[in-house]
């Protein structure tokens, strides 16, 4: 081809590649549901300006490793030095309360005070979306909870979890189906009584005639194993609780335990929510749950504990952004909560209220605050004396040209965060800032090694890590400030006001 017609060519297709970049629409044109035709306009292509990423070089410091200096709280209990204090405080994003009233958490606090001499297990729920799954942020933050308070185990299980747990191996039989408030719903089941994980599981159809109740039979199995990836306090449990009910016919139940059955035992019909225990001697290595029936239970899950300490669960919900709480039966879910003996709940939510589109930037978050508040509400009225902690939106990048920007939604879902925490009477803590605030999230991304994955969206293990390091000295830290006033007798006249 001559000179002459390749630059012909070319400036044809700069004129037709301009000529989009002016008339294709700035959201892009979405194609499906998940692909979003895109162009770039003329700013993005031209402009020669980089993104300020946040400097996190002072939270950087991994908590599992001994070799660098870590911000230990507990080290700094009994130092009174003014410079220790200072030191702390500038290396703690405090949590943030309603009117600056601190005593709003004081009722956790005193359980947690009162556990080293209470023959009691009580119990931390912590509830998230995918950025929690696998127990990440959730296995450090027990692991560090429970060396200072005492107790065991991994807590509260879910069959047919969307992701692996990294404490335990789980499997189930493949007739196991689950029934979730979260995402849709496999089928209509007549009732709303989830629990307190949002979701249970089945052996047989929910919805059965008298003819086939009658006439059929199902064998279900739940096979549970240690894994290698889990903290030392979680491998080691003592009490196994299977939590279940409404089943229309008996039920036989057979504990394995490293092939061997340790317990049979038959699980009359009830409509009540009810419990299975059984007692290690020692913690085996694996155990199988096996049960036969006519009519399945709602299997609610179950959990490994110890019998006295504290329990932290991991309750990752994918796709949520914090509803279904007030979806629920509140009966079945008050009960649920006292049988479990829970004091404090942990409020994780936010990624998924930012739209898939990248480029769609949402007006108006007051419709989220009204609902994220209708859930919190739910959750206190559980029990006058429960606690909650919102724990606010990370951040998110999105693309801008060569470079990556905070999602410009991030901001108003973390103000309806907090203005719904603290008009329910919750406590907030400000992830975003945090990690370091305005494009925080590329320098966890780039970091060596990363603390972030590069959907740009959820911190990996080391990552994980480092937040539940930062929340725990958030927490330990007003901890410490409810044991100093108790002790000098003004914590117990708050807790009586």
């Amino acid at each position: 081809m001559k000179p002459g017609k390749i630059l012909l060519f070319l400036l044809f297709v700069f004129l037709l590649f301009s000529f989009l970049m002016l008339v294709f629409p700035k959201n892009g044109i979405k194609i499906s549901q998940k692909i979003n035709l895109y162009c770039p306009d003329f700013e993005e292509v031209f402009s020669s300006k980089k993104q300020a990423y946040a400097d996190i070089s002072a939270i950087t410091t991994d908590p599992m490793d001994s070799t660098k200096t870590v911000l230990n709280i507990d080290s700094l209990v009994n130092d009174t030095s003014k410079a220790s204090r200072n030191v702390l405080l500038q290396n703690i994003r405090k949590l943030e309360y309603p009117n600056n009233d601190i005593t709003i958490l004081y009722p956790v606090f005193q359980s947690l005070y009162k556990l080293k001499d209470a023959n009691e297990l009580i119990r931390i729920l912590h509830y998230g979306d995918s950025q929690i799954e696998g127990d990440r942020i959730t296995g450090y933050l027990r692991f560090k909870l429970q060396a200072k308070f005492g107790g065991k185990g991994s807590g509260l299980m879910q069959l047919l979890n969307a992701t692996p747990s990294a404490s335990l191996n789980e499997s189930v039989s493949d007739n196991c189906v689950k029934y979730s408030l979260i995402g849709k719903p496999v089928s209509k089941i007549g009732h709303s009584r989830y629990g307190a994980m949002l979701g249970f599981a089945r052996f047989s159809p929910a919805v059965q005639d008298s003819s086939s109740a009658d006439s059929s039979h199902f064998n279900g199995s739940i096979y549970i194993s240690k894994s290698n990836q889990g903290y030392a306090n979680t491998l080691d449990f003592q009490k196994l609780r299977l939590f279940y009910g409404y089943n229309k016919k008996e039920v036989r139940l057979n504990l394995l335990a490293n092939k061997e059955v340790i317990s049979s035992e038959m699980l009359p019909p009830n409509k009540d929510l009810n419990v299975f225990e059984y007692d290690f001697k020692k913690s085996p290595s694996s155990f199988t749950m096996q049960l036969k029936g006519k009519d399945s239970p709602d299997i609610y899950g179950f959990a490994l504990d110890a019998d006295k300490g504290l329990a932290v669960d991991n309750i990752p919900l994918r796709g949520s952004s914090g509803y279904g709480f007030a979806q629920m039966n509140f009966d079945f879910l008050k009960k649920f909560y006292e049988l479990l003996n829970v004091k404090l709940v942990i409020m994780q939510f936010g990624v998924n209220a930012v739209p898939e589109n990248e480029k769609t930037i949402i007006p108006d978050y007051s419709y989220y605050e009204r609902g994220f508040y209708n859930q919190l509400k739910t959750i206190k009225a559980t029990d006058k004396n429960i606690c909650v902690i919102v724990i606010g939106i990370s951040d998110r990048s999105r693309k801008a040209g060569d470079n990556y920007e905070t999602n410009p939604n991030i901001e108003k879902i973390r103000k309806a965060q907090k203005n719904a925490a603290f008009k329910a009477g919750c406590a907030y803590w400000d992830l975003f800032e945090a990690m370091g605030g305005e494009n925080s999230m590329p320098s966890w991304v780039f970091a060596t090694p990363a603390l972030a994955n590069k959907d740009f969206t959820h911190f990996n293990e080391k990552g994980s890590r480092m937040v539940a390091e930062m929340f725990y000295n958030a927490l330990i830290y007003d901890y410490l400030q409810y044991v100093k006033l108790s002790e000098s007798g003004i914590g117990k006249i708050a807790l009586n006001r």
